[in-house]
């Protein structure tokens, strides 16, 4: 049996994957952060967040966590940063929009 692991292909491209159909207009940028054991997406929001986005992150999570294994935590953070203030994040992006 071989061993699985958290690469950065599968996280990306997973996580691209779980974002179809649920981008919303507030939604800035997407970036990302993982181990063996976790993985962590960090949503980049304008203004404050609406219920029917916040439903959108948690199906993202959802779908996210379909694509691995137990032992692998899903976990994602909602960050606001209203335009125009820049997004200064060095992990892995997997979203921006064009602002």
């Amino acid at each position: 049996m071989t061993e699985r692991t958290v690469d950065r292909t599968l996280v990306l491209t997973s996580l691209q994957r779980a974002m179809l159909g649920e981008i919303f207009p507030a939604l800035r940028a997407v970036t990302v952060e993982w181990s063996q054991r976790k993985v962590r997406f960090f949503a980049y929001v304008d203004g404050p967040l609406k219920e029917a986005d916040a439903e959108s992150l948690s199906c993202i999570s959802a779908e996210l966590a379909a694509d691995f294994w137990p032992g692998v935590d899903i976990e994602y953070q909602v960050v606001r940063s209203d335009l125009p203030a820049k997004i200064d994040d060095t992990r892995a992006r997997v979203f921006h929009r064009r602002e």
